[in-house]
Protein backbone atom coordinates (compact mmCIF):
# COMPACT_ATOMS: atom_id res chain seq x y z
CA UNK A 1 0.00 0.00 0.00
CA UNK A 2 1.70 3.51 -1.34
CA UNK A 3 0.87 6.38 1.10
CA UNK A 4 2.58 9.42 -0.70
CA UNK A 5 6.05 8.79 -1.34
CA UNK A 6 6.32 5.75 1.52
CA UNK A 7 5.26 2.26 1.06
CA UNK A 8 3.76 -0.02 3.93
CA UNK A 9 3.19 -3.44 3.19
CA UNK A 10 -0.29 -4.96 4.03
CA UNK A 11 1.07 -7.01 6.91
CA UNK A 12 2.42 -3.71 8.49
CA UNK A 13 -0.25 -1.91 7.81
CA UNK A 14 -2.64 -5.33 9.87
CA UNK A 15 -0.41 -4.64 12.89
CA UNK A 16 -0.71 -0.92 13.02
CA UNK A 17 -4.25 -0.98 12.79
CA UNK A 18 -4.60 -3.98 15.95
CA UNK A 19 -2.24 -0.89 17.78
CA UNK A 20 -5.00 1.33 17.30
CA UNK A 21 -7.58 -0.64 17.70
CA UNK A 22 -5.76 -1.84 21.17
CA UNK A 23 -5.45 1.43 22.43
CA UNK A 24 -8.74 2.64 21.47
CA UNK A 25 -10.52 -0.56 23.27
CA UNK A 26 -8.27 0.55 25.84
CA UNK A 27 -9.37 3.91 25.75
CA UNK A 28 -13.46 2.71 26.14
CA UNK A 29 -12.54 0.82 29.24
CA UNK A 30 -10.63 3.75 30.63
CA UNK A 31 -14.09 6.08 30.63
CA UNK A 32 -16.01 3.01 32.47
CA UNK A 33 -13.70 2.30 34.62
CA UNK A 34 -11.98 5.37 35.31
CA UNK A 35 -8.74 3.35 35.75
CA UNK A 36 -6.06 4.66 33.37
CA UNK A 37 -4.45 1.62 30.84
CA UNK A 38 -2.35 3.73 29.20
CA UNK A 39 0.96 2.34 31.10
CA UNK A 40 0.06 -1.41 31.21
CA UNK A 41 -0.91 -1.49 27.37
CA UNK A 42 1.70 0.52 25.85
CA UNK A 43 4.40 -1.49 27.93
CA UNK A 44 2.98 -4.71 27.22
CA UNK A 45 3.00 -3.30 23.47
CA UNK A 46 6.34 -2.41 23.47
CA UNK A 47 7.90 -5.49 25.29
CA UNK A 48 5.98 -8.27 23.10
CA UNK A 49 8.09 -5.89 20.07
CA UNK A 50 11.06 -6.46 21.63
CA UNK A 51 11.08 -10.03 22.37
CA UNK A 52 9.52 -10.31 18.39
CA UNK A 53 12.52 -8.57 17.09
CA UNK A 54 15.06 -10.33 19.65
CA UNK A 55 14.12 -13.84 19.14
CA UNK A 56 14.21 -13.32 15.40
CA UNK A 57 17.79 -12.26 15.66
CA UNK A 58 18.68 -14.75 18.03
CA UNK A 59 17.75 -17.28 15.48
CA UNK A 60 19.16 -15.71 12.66
CA UNK A 61 22.67 -15.00 14.83
CA UNK A 62 24.93 -15.81 11.75
CA UNK A 63 23.42 -13.28 9.44
CA UNK A 64 23.84 -10.70 12.31
CA UNK A 65 26.86 -11.63 13.20
CA UNK A 66 29.39 -9.15 10.52
CA UNK A 67 26.89 -5.99 11.13
CA UNK A 68 25.09 -6.80 14.71
CA UNK A 69 23.96 -3.26 14.73
CA UNK A 70 21.59 -4.26 12.22
CA UNK A 71 19.10 -5.63 14.78
CA UNK A 72 17.96 -2.16 15.70
CA UNK A 73 16.98 -1.67 12.18
CA UNK A 74 13.06 -2.44 13.74
CA UNK A 75 11.60 -0.69 10.13
CA UNK A 76 12.70 -3.76 8.65
CA UNK A 77 10.80 -7.42 8.20
CA UNK A 78 12.30 -9.77 10.98
CA UNK A 79 10.15 -10.72 14.06
CA UNK A 80 8.54 -13.54 15.58
CA UNK A 81 4.72 -13.60 15.97
CA UNK A 82 5.04 -16.02 18.54
CA UNK A 83 7.35 -14.60 20.47
CA UNK A 84 5.46 -10.95 20.92
CA UNK A 85 2.18 -12.34 21.45
CA UNK A 86 3.53 -14.36 24.43
CA UNK A 87 5.58 -11.82 25.87
CA UNK A 88 3.26 -9.12 25.60
CA UNK A 89 0.08 -11.84 27.14
CA UNK A 90 2.62 -12.33 30.04
CA UNK A 91 3.57 -8.87 30.47
CA UNK A 92 -0.32 -7.41 30.65
CA UNK A 93 -0.80 -10.83 33.00
CA UNK A 94 2.01 -9.34 35.50
CA UNK A 95 0.21 -6.27 35.70
CA UNK A 96 -3.29 -8.13 36.74
CA UNK A 97 -1.37 -10.51 39.16
CA UNK A 98 0.30 -7.17 40.73
CA UNK A 99 -3.46 -6.33 42.01
CA UNK A 100 -4.07 -3.10 40.43
CA UNK A 101 -5.44 -3.46 37.01
CA UNK A 102 -8.52 -6.51 36.35
CA UNK A 103 -7.88 -9.09 33.83
CA UNK A 104 -10.45 -7.99 31.23
CA UNK A 105 -9.54 -4.42 30.81
CA UNK A 106 -6.42 -5.42 30.12
CA UNK A 107 -6.72 -8.53 28.04
CA UNK A 108 -10.04 -7.31 26.10
CA UNK A 109 -8.18 -5.01 23.62
CA UNK A 110 -5.29 -7.27 23.37
CA UNK A 111 -7.35 -9.96 22.25
CA UNK A 112 -9.21 -7.60 19.88
CA UNK A 113 -6.00 -6.86 18.33
CA UNK A 114 -4.56 -10.15 18.24
CA UNK A 115 -7.53 -11.04 16.18
CA UNK A 116 -7.22 -7.88 13.35
CA UNK A 117 -4.01 -8.58 12.69
CA UNK A 118 -3.50 -12.42 12.52
CA UNK A 119 -7.20 -12.64 10.54
CA UNK A 120 -5.64 -9.31 8.47
CA UNK A 121 -2.46 -11.89 7.60
CA UNK A 122 -4.77 -14.62 7.05
CA UNK A 123 -6.63 -12.74 4.42
CA UNK A 124 -3.51 -11.16 2.90
CA UNK A 125 -1.66 -14.44 2.46
CA UNK A 126 -4.89 -16.03 0.87
CA UNK A 127 -5.57 -12.94 -1.55
CA UNK A 128 -1.89 -13.37 -2.59
CA UNK A 129 -1.48 -17.09 -3.15
CA UNK A 130 -5.38 -16.94 -5.06
CA UNK A 131 -3.76 -14.38 -7.32
CA UNK A 132 -0.32 -15.49 -8.47
CA UNK A 133 1.24 -14.96 -11.34
CA UNK A 134 3.62 -16.51 -13.91
CA UNK A 135 6.60 -14.97 -15.03
CA UNK A 136 5.57 -12.81 -18.35
CA UNK A 137 6.44 -12.93 -21.23
CA UNK A 138 7.62 -9.19 -21.83
CA UNK A 139 10.66 -8.35 -23.30
CA UNK A 140 13.08 -6.21 -22.04
CA UNK A 141 16.91 -5.08 -22.82
CA UNK A 142 20.34 -5.46 -20.66
CA UNK A 143 22.63 -2.98 -20.25
CA UNK A 144 24.25 -3.73 -23.91
CA UNK A 145 20.76 -3.45 -25.08
CA UNK A 146 20.36 -6.48 -26.21
CA UNK A 147 16.72 -8.11 -25.59
CA UNK A 148 15.80 -10.59 -23.17
CA UNK A 149 12.71 -12.19 -22.36
CA UNK A 150 11.87 -12.42 -18.72
CA UNK A 151 9.95 -16.24 -18.76
CA UNK A 152 13.35 -17.45 -20.08
CA UNK A 153 14.50 -17.38 -16.61
CA UNK A 154 12.14 -20.27 -16.29
CA UNK A 155 14.19 -23.57 -15.43
CA UNK A 156 15.49 -22.38 -12.07
CA UNK A 157 13.90 -20.27 -8.86
CA UNK A 158 13.87 -16.05 -9.74
CA UNK A 159 14.42 -13.70 -6.83
CA UNK A 160 12.99 -10.54 -9.48
CA UNK A 161 14.03 -7.10 -7.92
CA UNK A 162 12.14 -3.91 -8.82
CA UNK A 163 14.54 -0.90 -7.77
CA UNK A 164 15.61 2.06 -9.17
CA UNK A 165 18.97 4.22 -8.34
CA UNK A 166 17.17 7.12 -6.51
CA UNK A 167 15.46 4.59 -4.00
CA UNK A 168 16.85 4.84 -1.01
CA UNK A 169 16.19 1.46 0.52
CA UNK A 170 16.77 0.40 -3.06
CA UNK A 171 20.39 1.15 -2.45
CA UNK A 172 20.45 -0.22 0.74
CA UNK A 173 19.57 -3.65 0.10
CA UNK A 174 21.82 -3.85 -2.71
CA UNK A 175 24.78 -5.34 -1.46
CA UNK A 176 22.43 -7.74 0.22
CA UNK A 177 21.01 -8.82 -3.33
CA UNK A 178 24.53 -8.84 -4.60
CA UNK A 179 25.78 -11.68 -1.93
CA UNK A 180 22.69 -13.43 -2.34
CA UNK A 181 23.52 -13.67 -5.77
CA UNK A 182 26.89 -14.94 -4.81
CA UNK A 183 25.64 -17.31 -2.60
CA UNK A 184 23.02 -19.29 -5.12
CA UNK A 185 24.18 -20.13 -8.01
CA UNK A 186 21.35 -22.42 -8.53
CA UNK A 187 18.70 -19.38 -8.19
CA UNK A 188 18.32 -16.42 -10.79
CA UNK A 189 18.46 -12.93 -9.30
CA UNK A 190 17.16 -10.55 -11.87
CA UNK A 191 17.35 -6.79 -11.08
CA UNK A 192 14.53 -5.15 -13.43
CA UNK A 193 15.31 -1.28 -13.43
CA UNK A 194 12.14 1.14 -13.16
CA UNK A 195 12.30 4.23 -15.29
CA UNK A 196 15.91 5.05 -15.84
CA UNK A 197 18.41 4.49 -18.70
CA UNK A 198 21.43 2.43 -19.34
CA UNK A 199 23.67 5.14 -18.60
CA UNK A 200 22.21 6.17 -15.22
CA UNK A 201 22.23 2.23 -14.42
CA UNK A 202 25.66 1.94 -15.00
CA UNK A 203 26.68 5.06 -13.24
CA UNK A 204 25.30 3.60 -9.91
CA UNK A 205 26.08 0.76 -10.25
CA UNK A 206 30.28 1.42 -10.75
CA UNK A 207 30.13 4.03 -8.41
CA UNK A 208 28.73 1.57 -5.32
CA UNK A 209 31.01 -1.19 -7.23
CA UNK A 210 28.52 -3.63 -7.50
CA UNK A 211 28.68 -6.54 -9.84
CA UNK A 212 25.38 -7.66 -10.47
CA UNK A 213 24.32 -10.67 -13.45
CA UNK A 214 21.04 -10.02 -15.39
CA UNK A 215 20.21 -6.22 -15.27
CA UNK A 216 16.94 -5.24 -17.31
CA UNK A 217 16.05 -2.07 -18.21
CA UNK A 218 12.31 -1.54 -17.91
CA UNK A 219 11.91 2.00 -19.30
CA UNK A 220 7.90 1.81 -19.68
CA UNK A 221 7.85 0.22 -15.67
CA UNK A 222 5.69 -2.19 -17.06
CA UNK A 223 6.73 -5.16 -15.12
CA UNK A 224 5.90 -2.66 -11.93
CA UNK A 225 2.43 -2.54 -13.53
CA UNK A 226 1.99 -6.09 -14.57
CA UNK A 227 2.53 -6.74 -10.38
CA UNK A 228 0.97 -4.45 -9.45
CA UNK A 229 3.84 -3.39 -7.35
CA UNK A 230 2.76 -0.74 -5.12
CA UNK A 231 6.39 1.16 -4.84
CA UNK A 232 10.29 0.53 -4.56
CA UNK A 233 11.82 -2.19 -3.57
CA UNK A 234 9.63 -4.67 -4.83
CA UNK A 235 11.35 -8.07 -4.68
CA UNK A 236 8.83 -11.30 -6.24
CA UNK A 237 10.04 -14.91 -5.96
CA UNK A 238 9.35 -17.20 -8.74
CA UNK A 239 9.69 -21.09 -8.53
CA UNK A 240 11.63 -23.15 -11.13
CA UNK A 241 8.05 -23.50 -13.61
CA UNK A 242 8.14 -19.84 -13.52
CA UNK A 243 5.20 -19.03 -10.78
CA UNK A 244 4.88 -16.60 -8.59
CA UNK A 245 5.13 -17.99 -4.63
CA UNK A 246 6.13 -15.10 -2.47
CA UNK A 247 6.51 -11.09 -2.34
CA UNK A 248 8.41 -9.08 0.13
CA UNK A 249 7.65 -5.11 -0.23
CA UNK A 250 10.14 -2.64 1.18
CA UNK A 251 14.05 -3.37 1.93
CA UNK A 252 15.44 -6.99 2.22
CA UNK A 253 17.69 -7.73 4.99
CA UNK A 254 20.45 -10.35 5.19
CA UNK A 255 18.32 -12.20 7.43
CA UNK A 256 14.97 -11.98 5.51
CA UNK A 257 16.46 -12.83 2.49
CA UNK A 258 17.31 -16.11 3.52
CA UNK A 259 14.28 -16.84 5.29
CA UNK A 260 12.90 -17.44 1.59
CA UNK A 261 13.10 -20.96 -0.36
CA UNK A 262 16.38 -21.79 -2.11
CA UNK A 263 18.11 -18.20 -1.39
CA UNK A 264 19.92 -19.73 1.88
CA UNK A 265 22.96 -21.95 1.31
CA UNK A 266 23.10 -25.39 2.93
CA UNK A 267 24.63 -25.35 6.22
CA UNK A 268 27.33 -27.83 4.67
CA UNK A 269 27.72 -25.40 2.33
CA UNK A 270 28.45 -22.49 4.73
CA UNK A 271 31.35 -24.45 6.25
CA UNK A 272 33.10 -24.51 3.60
CA UNK A 273 33.88 -20.84 3.34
Amino acid sequence: MALGPAVISLPRLFLLLAVVAILLTGSRWEKRLGVSLEKPLWLSLLAGLLAARLGYVVGHLADFRDAPWEALYFWQDGYLPWVGALVTASVAGWFVLRGKYAAKPLFVPLLIGLVIWSGGNWVYHALRQATSKPLPALVLSDLQGRPVQLDDFRGKPVVFNLWASWCPPCRREMPVLERGQQESPDVHFVFVNQGEGPNAVRSYLAAEQLTLDNVLLDLGEETGRYFRAPGLPTTLFFDADGMLTDTHIGELSRARLGDYPRTRRAPQEQSLQ
